[in-house]
């Protein structure tokens, strides 16, 4: 199996391959199959990167509409605060600056994450689709070879039916034979007398009269 996965390792080479979990025809391979353990594993990475992933961009875009609305306030209140020397508005202020710092910090952090997401999910996503071609080429390998069993099985089954076909033929053809020869020296009696469950004459074809046809 190590030659077959530098084999699908070398066909994934600079192709890109989508993001299995999002792909129904992905989930489908296993309604054929059971996930192994380690597809399994390696399927709940890709979905936790997705997660998180999303996550980030979410978080992400809401604290830049955080640190947009307290811009926005200690715009406004700087200048009441510097005017009025008023505590409270100060301490707002400085709560606010102390705010800012963080969502920054945070941004920064999340940013910097999310530029290497991407790579995780791609690296956990190529892993899972190695995968997910050894388990299928396992499969179909075995499934190869129950159809080539099958399909001999079913050539052996043909010749032996051809072959009681004939057998069959034959031995009706040597009932008629003999029964023909006991009928002439017996007459219609031969039925009862041999017991016969059916008479071989009702099976030939009838031979028109050559008279009633004319």
């Amino acid at each position: 199996m190590v030659h077959k996965e530098n084999e699908f390792e070398t066909a994934l080479s600079g192709k890109k391959v989508p993001v299995l979990t999002l792909d129904n025809k992905w989930h489908k391979l296993f309604t054929q199959t059971d996930p192994t353990p380690e597809i399994t594993v390696l399927e709940e990475k890709v979905n936790e990167l997705l997660r998180r992933q999303g996550k980030l961009n979410t978080e992400s875009k809401d604290i830049r509409l955080l640190k947009k609305k307290l811009m926005n306030d200690i715009v406004s209140l700087r200048d009441v605060a510097e005017q009025t020397g008023n505590s409270l508005l100060e301490k707002k202020l400085n709560d606010d600056s102390r705010l800012v710092n963080e969502c920054t910090e945070k941004f920064e952090a999340y940013k910097e994450e999310l530029l290497d997401i991407p790579t995780q999910i791609d690296k956990a996503n190529h892993e899972l689709m190695l995968r997910t071609m050894a388990i299928c080429y396992e499969k179909i390998s075995s499934n190869s070879q129950e159809i080539e069993e099958i399909t001999k099985w079913i050539t052996e089954v043909r010749i032996e039916l051809k072959k009681k076909i004939v057998r069959k033929q034959e031995k009706e053809k040597n009932n008629h034979d003999l029964y023909a020869y006991m009928h002439d020296i017996f007459g219609t009696d031969v039925i009862e007398i041999f017991d016969m469950k059916y008479n071989p004459e009702e099976q030939r074809p009838k031979q028109v009269n050559k008279k009633e046809k004319d």
